[in-house]
Parts: C-alpha cells; sequence; structure tokens
C-alpha cells in the first residue's frame, strides 16, 4: 500500500478529529473571532498557493452568501505585485496546509516590515508553525500528519471552510452531520474496489485531464487537477464550466476525458447536464461524480460515480473521493508512477 493511499484511508478519521476540535470552547471562539471580525474588516483579502488558494476562492464563495466582499489573491502575485492592497484595516485571510508555504510567510514578513499590521486569520495543519505564530485567529484543521499530495488537509480546510460559513450566517450544524460525512466517506472507500474498473476505464489511456465543475466545488476541481499532475504527471486544468465552453470544447474529440464535479441540486445543473451531453456528443468520455447515479441518464462514453453528502454544501469533499481513489491506482497501473512522490520539489515548498 502506497503511503499516498494510507493517507486517503485515514479521511474519516481526519473529518471526525476536525469536527471535534471545533465542538470544543476553544474551537468553538475561534470561529466567533472570525465571524465577528469578518463583518467589521475594511476589506478581506484571502491568499494561498496550490490546493491552499483553491480553498481560498471557496471561501470567497461562500462569504458572498453573507453580503461579504472578498479578494483572492495567489500569495506570490500578492507578494511581489498587489501588496499595496493590504492596509490595516483589511483582514487578511492566510491559507497555509503546511503554515510554511514560502509566499505566503514572507507576505506577513513583508508587510510587517512596511509596518503594516492588518488582522491575520490563519488556516492550517500546523498551529505551531510560522503562520500559526503570527495569527490573531487561529483556526486549525485537524487532519494529523501528511505527507504526499494534499487530501486530508485539503477535505479539513474545507470542511474549516463551511464551518465559518455557518458561524457567519448564526446557523447551528447538527450533531449528526460530521458522523455522516465521515461514514459516507469511509463507506467509498470501502467501496472502492466495486468503484474502480467502471472509473479506470473511464480515464483509459488519457494524456491530458480536464477537470470541470461551478461554484464551492472548483476548489475541489482545481484539487483534483493539481492532484493528477502531481500524483500521476499528467497534464491536468480545472475549468469552470461555463468558462469550458469559451474556446477549450473545441479540443473535445476521440480520446477526449473530462472529469466533471456537479451536485444535481447545484443552481447550474441544468447547464452542466447540457455540457455533458455535448462532450459526449461530439467523442468525448466522462466520468461524472454526483450526489445520485441516476442524475443525468446513461449514455455512450458516460460513466457517474455517487458521492452524496450529508448537506449539498459538503458535496466538494465528498466529490473529490472518487478522484483520489482513481488517480492512485490510475499513476501506478496506467502511468507507472508512485503516486504522491515527490521527484522535483517537496511537499512544502520553501523557494520560489
Amino acid at each position: 500500500m502506497t503511503q499516498f493511499l494510507q493517507e486517503i484511508l485515514g479521511q474519516p478519521e481526519a473529518v471526525t478529529d476536525t469536527a471535534g476540535y471545533y465542538a470544543s470552547e476553544q474551537g468553538l471562539a475561534a470561529l466567533a473571532a472570525f465571524a465577528g471580525s469578518v463583518r467589521r474588516a475594511g476589506r478581506v483579502v484571502a491568499v494561498g498557493m496550490g490546493s491552499s488558494y483553491f480553498l481560498a476562492g471557496a471561501l470567497q464563495a461562500f462569504l458572498s452568501r453573507h453580503g461579504i466582499a472578498v479578494t483572492v489573491i495567489n500569495a506570490g502575485e500578492l507578494l511581489h505585485y498587489q501588496l499595496d492592497v493590504v492596509t490595516d484595516d483589511t483582514m487578511l485571510v492566510a491559507i497555509s496546509q503546511s503554515g510554511e508555504s514560502y509566499e505566503t510567510v514572507n507576505v506577513i514578513r513583508q508587510l510587517e516590515s512596511r509596518g503594516v499590521r492588518p488582522l491575520l486569520a490563519v488556516i492550517t495543519n500546523e498551529p505551531a508553525s510560522t503562520l500559526g505564530r503570527y495569527a490573531d485567529i487561529l483556526l486549525p484543521t485537524v487532519a494529523g500528519v501528511e505527507e504526499k499530495t494534499s487530501t486530508k488537509t485539503f477535505i479539513t480546510g474545507f470542511q474549516v471552510l463551511y464551518m465559518i460559513e455557518k458561524a457567519i450566517g448564526g446557523d447551528g450544524i447538527p450533531a449528526d452531520v460530521w458522523n455522516e460525512l465521515s461514514a459516507g466517506i469511509e463507506a467509498m472507500l470501502n467501496q472502492r474496489d466495486k468503484t474502480l474498473p467502471d472509473m479506470l476505464r473511464a480515464l483509459g489511456e488519457a494524456s491530458y485531464l480536464q477537470i470541470i465543475a461551478r461554484g464551492t466545488a472548483m476548489a475541489s476541481a482545481s484539487q483534483s487537477a493539481l492532484m493528477s499532475m502531481e500524483a500521476s504527471h499528467t497534464p491536468s486544468q480545472a475549468l469552470a464550466g461555463g468558462e469550458f465552453r469559451h474556446g477549450p470544447l473545441e479540443m473535445v474529440g476521440e480520446g477526449f476525458t473530462a472529469i466533471v464535479m456537479a451536485h444535481s441540486s447545484a443552481p447550474a445543473f441544468e447547464q452542466t447536464r447540457g455540457l455533458v451531453g455535448d462532450i459526449l456528443r461530439f467523442g468525448g468520455r466522462v466520468l461524472l461524480v454526483t450526489d445520485r447515479v441516476d442524475a443525468i441518464d446513461p449514455a455512450q462514453g458516460l460513466t457517474t460515480v455517487a458521492a452524496p453528502a450529508p448537506d449539498a454544501d459538503l458535496f466538494p469533499i465528498t466529490a473529490i473521493i472518487p478522484v483520489q481513489i482513481a488517480i492512485e491506482v490510475w499513476a501506478r497501473e496506467m502511468k507507472g508512477v508512485t503516486p504522491g512522490e515527490f521527484i522535483h520539489g517537496h511537499k512544502v515548498t520553501n523557494e520560489e
């Protein structure tokens, strides 16, 4: 068993541990501090790199529901080109799984050297890290040790964003939600031998993977593309469903493979249904990850995998699980790659 697969299998426990932390007095206080501060901030800027940057986009979508505008900036771009947007009345949300990402850490250090002191909220799996020590509001993910391509830290990061959105809205989270989510993930993992053959046939010998989603599920689509590049060394890209029609649709033909993530109750699901139909009509293959296997009628070239969630807002967590499972095996069996092994880089990027 690869280390990557071991970390994939550790996700149900990670969800439970993160939920347990935020049921504690300390966790509830951190959520309350974030919710209270974000409405008072003159400007809200969210930053990250890689997986953390994708989570920043999901935070933007969640907070927009409450009329809170969030500017999402890649930490490297912020560091070198846009640092002047951060002022003393800014609430800066820094997301970094390690708490040591070079660009994100240096954003804080550069601001400090300028005498600029925004309110800093940090979401990280390492509370004792550099960013954790700088934080005014610290929101840990309790994912445990992770050495390979992000799995546990990504889904628990999204879990924290979900809890932030509920805290801002003053909504309680039903007690059984996290147990149901954890059990659902575990069921998908335990049933992987049944779902893998169809998923692997859908991926086939693809030399490029197109990942498509909308809304907060774009975070999972982007993470899936990154995971594919890291774990299987296969060129991959994530695009919003509407964006894919603006030119990239011309790529579709025999041999084209897309992974589409869409919840059946999502506002743009009918548009996604139409896009899936067009990809199939033009000769492409689609691996559709949705909450119901009957969400779209069967068709040649279409493989549907169910990823039900206890709340539609948690679908981005369950949606990425089948993709993780498929990529881990696809990398080994079709690409001859040990998934999750870093050859040219490292888990924690400490240089530009």
